[in-house]
């Protein structure tokens, strides 16, 4: 092959790729700022940050798309919860009664948190942010309650219940931020 020839053939395989990882960097630039964006009045921003850009469906996500993986993220937390009560509660029958009540109390806690989150997914989709900000509100508090459940001891669900706020916090942070913006 002759060097002009190799030299036009390798700058048109350069420029065939080239602008494509561009546009790749620079789309996810944009992900990336409207994350923080979506993000930056969290109370825990960076752990808000981390657990939208970890999402496969982010990158291609416009505000109420990451609202909308927000709050999965948390319903799918909380169902997780509410399963491990539902074995915790099946395996301690020996436990204290404080604690067996506070896991009861806790499972019902949770089965309303799941409910008012599907309520919350019901309303993004309908663009209902004001219904779905109140729904995540209760959901969040729902936490709180299963914390006080166990009138102060340590149990098992003190981190459960710190990472479910978390994750409430985040989807209820989102969707103020779409609030704002809408």
């Amino acid at each position: 092959m002759k060097p002009i020839t190799a030299f036009f053939l390798l700058s048109a395989l350069i420029f065939a790729f080239v602008p494509h990882q561009i546009a790749a960097d620079m789309n996810l630039s944009k992900t990336n700022d409207l994350i923080e964006h979506a993000c930056n009045r969290s109370t825990h921003k960076d752990f808000c940050v981390n657990t939208l850009n970890s999402h496969s469906k982010s990158k291609d996500a416009d505000l109420s798309g990451l609202a909308s993986i927000a709050v999965t993220l948390a319903y799918q937390n909380a169902t997780n919860i509410l399963h491990e009560l539902h074995l915790l509660g099946n395996n301690n029958t020996g436990a204290e009664p404080s604690i067996q009540q506070g896991v009861e109390e806790c499972k019902d806690y949770y089965l309303d948190a799941a409910e008012q989150l599907e309520n919350s997914i019901s309303a993004l989709s309908q663009k209902a942010y004001h219904d779905a900000n109140t729904w995540l509100k209760v959901a969040e508090t729902d936490a709180d309650s299963c914390e006080a459940a166990f009138q102060g001891q340590k149990s098992e669900m003190s981190h459960k219940n710190r990472l479910f706020r978390q994750l409430a916090n985040n989807a209820l942070t989102v969707v103020k931020v779409l609030l704002v913006d809408n």
